[in-house]
């Protein structure tokens, strides 16, 4: 078969990767001018920084075993907490309850206590106060008002890019670890532990490269050019032609200059296969008026945040002494910060070190187009002043963008992606998957899960049909 690939991510890459090795001529377009999407790591001035902390924890064992395969003593086991800083206090992420009843005074949980039963009390009187599929009134119903309104409220917004009120609350049910006032007081007075969240360091196994993410995305790219795959950089999908129920044309922009890639020309068209992993309302939308109105009306209700990453390289090894940082309130513009030489001290040079600060926004809004003096000095002056960062100890920064960094789960998002992917299954020679092509918060394990499952099903599609449910990560719905 000839499969053209759509982004050379580490879904792309790796379902290309186990094509190419059954023989299949394999095309992968990718708009960047360097391969691995978010699993890339870059290199400057003698430090290495991936876009974003990938922490490698694989739920499946078989996603393990294949990452110490293939990267042999380089995969180094590693234990990386999670801490998130609230009222000046850093607590475990996820939420244990002695860490927050700590963290607040007697006077703060008294008024929060009274907040969660008259809320309580509200519903019990009026009914319409019940879950009604936000986020927000999730957790207004089972912690109160005013806890939601100095921990889950900020931290939320700032995560996701808009307010809660509009986020779907599977968000909430998938991954909150401790699901009420009730749970709270149980962890707290009777050590009892909810483990709900997916990426609890508390419960799985985690790994890193030593040298980056990327370590995981160049083995794809080396295997798949030494057995004579082809993968095509600056390469940007614009439109696709559609003859009944098949794509049978790829039209694209290459270095600036517009070209088709014709499945019609030469061989027969259904020797032609596409594996997209764009984002899947982009995927759509380029159909134009080929995919149904409801399905482009879907399609355009569906978007993505998109995040800054800053980069600050200091002068020493030391910093937050903490992986992961979160920060919840809106003192701090950041979501959180990731120690770079804690996940791995070969990632920068001896004697230094470089966090990486994330901020989420929206494509072209305020936060996206300020430069990186002016997103340094609204991250340093709060960190200055809470001592957890000093000026002088920072000796560089610089910035870098991501256009899709999270799906948005805006309430009803389901009804939009069953009425986009039931379109899709109607197309007899297309697979959307991967974190963007299926709207999913996946992590990098799980879309090579997912690239193996997808590769793996190619060649007997005329007697299996694998659904899109079950390349859905497991703790998000439809």
């Amino acid at each position: 078969m000839n499969i053209v690939i759509l982004g050379a991510g580490p879904a792309g890459l790796c379902a290309g990767w186990n094509l190419v090795q059954d023989g299949h001529r394999i095309v992968i377009l990718e708009k960047d001018s360097v391969c691995g999407g978010m699993a890339h790591t870059f290199e400057k001035d003698g430090f290495r920084y991936d876009l974003g902390p990938h922490i490698f924890h694989p739920r499946r064992p078989s996603v393990a075993e294949f990452a110490k395969k293939i990267l042999g003593d380089r995969l180094m086991e590693r234990r990386i907490l999670l801490e998130i800083y609230f009222r000046g206090r850093r607590i475990n992420y996820p939420l244990t309850g002695m860490d927050v009843l700590r963290s607040l005074s007697l006077w703060s949980m008294t008024v929060c206590g009274l907040s969660f039963l008259w809320r309580r009390m509200g519903i019990f009187l009026n009914p319409s106060l019940n879950d009604d599929g936000s986020y927000e009134t999730w957790v207004v119903n089972r912690f109160g008002r005013r806890f939601y309104d100095i921990f889950f409220g900020p931290y939320t917004e700032k995560t996701w890019g808009f307010p809660p009120s509009q986020l779907s609350d599977i968000v909430a049910k998938k991954r909150i670890a401790i699901r009420s006032v009730s749970e709270l007081v149980s962890s707290a007075f009777f050590k009892k532990k909810e483990e709900h969240h997916p990426e609890n360091p508390r419960v799985t196994n985690q790994y890193y490269p030593r040298l980056g993410v990327g370590e995981i995305t160049d083995y794809f790219v080396k295997g798949i050019l030494e057995n004579g795959g082809e993968i095509w950089t600056n390469c940007e999908v614009r439109n696709f032609i559609l003859d009944r129920n098949r794509i049978s044309g790829i039209g694209f922009e290459r270095d600036g200059k517009a070209q088709t890639l014709d499945f019609r020309m030469g061989e027969p068209d259904d020797k032609w296969f596409v594996l997209s992993t764009l984002p899947i309302n982009d995927l759509i939308l380029m159909m134009g008026n080929q995919a149904p109105a409801e399905v482009r009306e879907a399609a355009q209700g569906l978007d993505f945040s998109s995040m800054v990453l800053l980069y600050l390289n200091l002068n020493r090894t030391d910093a937050f002494n903490a992986p992961l940082l979160y920060f919840s309130e809106r003192e701090f513009p950041f979501n959180r910060i990731y120690d770079i030489r804690l996940f791995s001290p070969e990632m920068t040079p001896v004697g230094k070190n470089a966090l990486c600060v994330e901020f989420t926004c929206t494509y072209a809004d305020e936060t996206w187009n300020m430069d990186a003096a002016s997103l340094f000095e609204s991250c340093i002056r709060p960190l200055e002043k809470h001592n957890l960062l000093k000026r002088e100890w920072i000796e560089d920064f610089h910035i870098r963008k991501l256009t899709h960094a999270y799906p948005r789960f805006r309430i009803g998002y389901q009804k939009r992606l069953r009425r986009i992917f039931d379109f899709i299954k109607v197309l007899d020679n297309i697979y959307s998957f991967g974190r963007e092509g299926l709207f999913s918060y996946a992590n990098v394990d799980e879309v090579i899960w997912m690239a193996f499952e997808i590769a793996k099903e190619l060649p007997y599609r005329d007697r299996i049909s694998l659904p899109m449910e079950e390349i859905l990560p497991g703790y998000i719905d439809f």
